[in-house]
């Protein structure tokens, strides 16, 4: 992204406004409310039901993993003539004149809904970031005559800083319309409800046998901003695929090695590292955790609800969950730690009292297995 000769479609922050997208997320949350089975509407108190519904609608502002950025360097060919400065420099005014130079392309990890970077924040600048977003990075390239690479670096470090400030900009609406959803969402849930409960006087007052309807198959609401994406359906993969923070590693990983050993397919990441090489991993694991798996067995911990790739797949979940006839996630706890979306009404494992072994079983029978 040189700031020299940089197209419009570099430019980040700028392609959707973001009290649009709020609207958007509203209705999006609306619509799930509206077609979600009548069970998940009646069961639970009503800010229960309310707080499952806005946490997937919430807004998730990407988080820069600065850590792990990288970069590359090539030899290049670099038109002079479109910066006025360096035309004069070069002597280069009427026309191209090509001088040798550097393409430096730094490339920036983030977690989070990279549909974002295309939001315009209420607070902004003039001079706008640009940049190329590609699956979970952020690609900042950078063209410039003569071989000073640290040069390259300086420039990037300037706009990195905007993109960081611009992040925050965006951070601080989201953080505001995220706390308004859960009392929209409850008023949503009130109305659904007083329809509900028509309805069943309505039938009440029928005086014979009524049927309970099918129910037609629902999209869950995907977090995020993207427009008019529905969320992917595919055929089941997994018997089981497993959520869990790193620091809980350990067990996990024995349940995992206990389940692939009894025959039951499980989603573990060790033992997926040549399938995930390479993948855009904010969708993949989008869709195991919505849409290819029978069961998610959620781990939970303090670190569980603290970190991010955690709580993309915990979201993505309970996006199933929503319109799930049966139970879908099963959730196991090191400790008693609150879950966002999740209801106190939800039964779960105590790990505390329960060995990597004793909940393998449990899990073979919830699939219908024997016990090895």
């Amino acid at each position: 992204m040189a700031r020299w000769g940089h197209t419009d479609n570099d430019y980040l922050f700028w392609t959707h406004d973001f009290h649009a997208v709020q609207e958007h997320q509203r209705q999006r949350m609306r619509q799930a409310i509206d077609q979600a089975a009548s069970d998940a509407i009646r069961n639970g108190s009503v800010e229960e039901v309310a707080e499952t519904f806005a946490d997937q609608f919430r807004v998730q502002v990407p988080e820069l993993t600065e850590g792990a950025i990288s970069a590359t360097v090539d030899e290049t060919k670099v038109d002079v003539s479109r910066d006025r400065s360096l035309a004069f420099m070069y002597g280069a005014f009427g026309g191209p004149h090509y001088v040798p130079g550097i393409s430096a392309t730094f490339y920036v990890p983030f977690v989070g809904d990279a549909e974002m970077f295309k939001c315009k924040p209420s607070t902004w600048t003039t001079v706008i970031p640009a940049g190329e977003i590609k699956g979970n990075e952020l690609l900042c390239r950078f063209v410039r005559p003569g071989e000073d690479v640290a040069e390259a670096k300086k420039a990037f470090d300037e706009e990195l800083s905007r993109v960081k400030q611009y992040l925050g900009w965006l951070a601080r609406d989201a953080e505001a319309f995220n706390q308004s959803l859960a009392s929209a969402a409850r008023e949503m849930v009130i109305q659904r409800r007083g329809r509900l409960e028509k309805l069943d006087q309505g039938t009440g007052g029928l005086g014979i046998p009524i049927r309970r309807a099918t129910p037609a198959p629902q999209v869950a609401g995907a977090r995020g901003a993207r427009v008019g994406t529905p969320a992917r359906r595919s055929t089941t993969r997994y018997d089981v695929a497993l959520s869990f923070a790193g620091e809980n590693r350990a067990y996990v990983e024995e349940v995992a090695t206990r389940l692939k050993t009894a025959g039951v397919s499980v989603f573990y990441d060790a033992f997926e590292k040549a399938e995930l090489w390479g993948k855009n991993l904010v969708d993949h694991l989008a869709d195991i955790y919505q849409n290819k798996s029978r069961y998610v067995v959620m781990f939970i911990s303090a670190h569980y609800v603290e970190k991010a790739w955690t709580k993309h797949e915990r979201q993505h979940a309970q996006a199933r969950a929503l319109v799930a006839k049966d139970e879908y996630i099963l959730p196991a706890r090191f400790d008693d730690t609150p879950v966002p979306g999740m209801t106190s009404t939800v039964g779960h494992v105590d790990l505390r009292t329960t060995t990597a072994a004793e909940l393998v079983n449990l899990i073979l029978a919830k699939l219908g297995r024997s016990h090895p």
